[in-house]
């Protein structure tokens, strides 16, 4: 399975249908059990060669470590991190789901080869469109031709076919990792910038710092570590993509953390004797803007 191949994959939506059932009932049901809950036959339309939606999620979610399916009757069950969902917080499953993406083990040889299995697929287009300026839209037009040579040889390209970025338009944003542009020409569709403001948000509220004045340069290493599509974490540098360094930002992360300072869930600071400081990207600066710490204003679970 490539989460990509939306002939095998699962949307995410379809994905959350099956996980908010398991997290309502609270316990293991048998697969075809929660296939009529969620697909009855008054709905399941025309057969075609394409999996039907709900086997596709079942698959999806299983690759992930998110359900298992148990037993001669197939019990269906959460798994894993799905185990602590309640069903209600769609932003809870949304982090639940990017951080299976994400996950190392999931993930290797990334750059070595160009196999797609898993959420390898995901993955690189992920690091690649976090590489790009946050502030300009891309479609389809502009992606093929961007695209080039952007990864490693051995990795092959982002997007083999339309299909692929299309089905990206639904993951990445439900990820928290992208974002329609707030303007949307006349006739124009799937378009994305490279906004990770929501992943940033969500990752800082799960590190329980509230009111802390963490240091600038080690937040980056935190936020790269935990979301390594990041431009300088471990899934971005894997597929060739440059590192800003260890004590810059990159555009994207800039753009959310700013972001983060004007909606005032966050509070940047410089101090002048600082050891250490982190250099933010700010489009309205001549120059790259010194930060040494960072507070978290608000828990929010963005």
């Amino acid at each position: 399975m490539t989460l990509l191949n939306p002939r095998g994959a699962a949307l995410p939506t379809q994905a959350w249908a099956v996980v908010r059932l398991l997290a309502y009932l609270e316990k293991a049901v048998p697969l075809e059990e929660a296939r009529s809950l969620l697909s009855p036959p008054s709905i399941r339309g025309e057969r075609t060669k394409d999996k039907p939606p709900f086997d596709k999620a079942i698959s999806t979610l299983e690759e992930l470590g998110l359900i298992q399916v148990d037993g001669e009757d197939q019990q269906l069950s959460l798994d894993g991190a799905a185990t602590t969902l309640d069903g209600h917080d769609v932003s809870a499953f949304n982090s639940v789901l990017r951080s299976a993406v994400l996950d190392p083990a999931k993930n290797t040889s990334l750059g070595e080869t160009s196999d797609q299995t898993g959420p390898r697929d995901l993955t690189r287009a992920l690091a690649w469109l976090l590489s790009l300026d946050p502030t300009d839209p891309m479609d389809w037009h502009r992606v093929q031709n961007e695209q080039r040579d952007a990864l490693r040889p051995e990795a092959g390209p982002v997007f083999s076919n339309e299909t692929r970025w299309n089905h990206f338009n639904y993951w990445a944003p439900t990820l928290g990792l992208a974002a329609p542009p707030l303007f949307q020409a006349e006739g124009s569709t799937n378009r994305l910038v490279p906004d990770c403001t929501i992943a940033v948000r969500q990752t800082l509220a799960e590190l329980q710092q509230l009111d802390v004045r963490m240091n600038a340069v080690e937040l980056l290493r935190i936020l790269r570590e935990r979301i390594s599509v990041l431009p300088g974490g471990a899934h971005s540098r894997g597929i060739g993509l440059r590192s800003p360094g260890d004590t810059a930002a990159g555009a994207a992360l800039s753009f959310a953390l700013l972001r983060g300072e004007d909606e005032k869930w966050l509070r940047l600071e410089h101090d002048d004797d600082a050891q250490h400081v982190l250099q933010v990207h700010d489009p309205d600066r001549s120059s790259a803007r010194p930060v040494s710490a960072v507070t978290i204003l608000e828990a929010v679970n963005g």
